[in-house]
């Protein structure tokens, strides 16, 4: 073993050269483990990265490669600050992401294929959570959204659109999430799932003014989609609220309780000043209030 800073740095970059990058790793590593004070002490590092990175073939095989990679870049960003390498180790680390974001998209949309739902929106929902500042992870929405949509859970599937229209407006999935969000709100037009003021809906696609109308005004019960990598699969869907139903005129003699001219249950819809009340006594005193006739109160 020879010490000299230049031998092994000499020997490390032979190795390089020759595409012999698992070799060359060991001299850089040899290198910083004798002298992380020299002045090449950085290069060794980002050496290490890039060697890494040289050793990925393509988006089918292993991911290691890319994972090293990005590990060795931000020990290079943390242990040696503002060095000249910085810019470079930035980019790279961006192609490694995005290198393994597409690798979770082709197997997520593989089990898609094959009708494997679960596994699919683990995959999608990988992306969303570990690389939301890709547009990739405006592709994974799409496919999430859709593969809710085949499960038969159209809600969830808005939740994801909505998501994809307001935070991926460049992405090539954009219009066609707008037309099939279009396309649920107008099936579901009671889920509360605005666009954005600016967003102009294809006339075709948009709903009737008369089923916008129908929307429920309690703007608590708005759902948000959660990226936080600690939350399962399904905690960020609230189920809705049994007493969203909408309220059905009754027997004057049944033993239910009226409500007073003009005045209507919160959360039911007000269909005539004599609706009746469909939540438990113990509540009126909060639950009733007036509201027009045709609206959600």
């Amino acid at each position: 073993m020879n010490y000299d800073p230049n031998v092994i740095m000499k020997r490390a970059e032979s190795f390089f050269d020759k595409e012999s990058y698992a070799e060359s790793i060991v001299e850089y590593k040899h290198f910083l483990d004798l002298h992380r004070n020299h002045v090449l002490a950085p290069y060794a590092q980002y050496k290490i990265g890039v060697s890494h990175f040289k050793q990925y073939r393509t988006v089918d095989r292993d991911p290691e490669p890319l994972e090293l990679s990005i590990q060795n870049f931000d020990k290079l960003l943390q242990e040696f600050p503002a060095s000249r390498y910085e810019t470079e180790a930035k980019q790279t680390i961006l192609i490694c992401k995005e290198q393994l974001a597409q690798r979770h998209l082709m197997v997520g949309e593989f089990y898609l294929g094959r009708g494997s739902y679960l596994a699919a929106a683990h995959r999608f929902e990988k992306i969303i959570k570990e690389f939301p500042e890709l547009e990739t992870a405006g592709d994974a929405m799409f496919h999430l959204a859709k593969t809710y949509q085949d499960l038969g859970i159209e809600e969830w599937s808005q939740e994801w659109l909505l998501a994809l229209v307001n935070e991926h407006p460049n992405n090539p999935y954009h219009s066609d999430g707008q037309k099939l969000l279009a396309k649920l709100q107008k099936k579901n037009p009671t889920f509360l799932a605005s666009l954005p003021p600016d967003h102009a809906m294809e006339e075709e696609n948009a709903p009737k003014p008369s089923t916008i109308e129908q929307k429920p005004r309690n703007q608590a019960l708005v759902r948000t989609v959660s990226h936080s990598p600690e939350s399962p699969l399904l905690s960020s869907v609230v189920a809705p609220s049994p007493a969203l139903t909408p309220a059905t005129p009754s027997d004057p003699t049944a033993s239910e309780p009226t409500v007073s001219d003009g005045a209507c249950t919160i959360g039911t819809w007000c269909d005539s000043p004599s609706s009746t009340i469909t939540t438990a006594p113990t509540q009126l005193s909060s639950d009733v209030i007036s509201c027009k006739t045709g609206e959600w109160c």
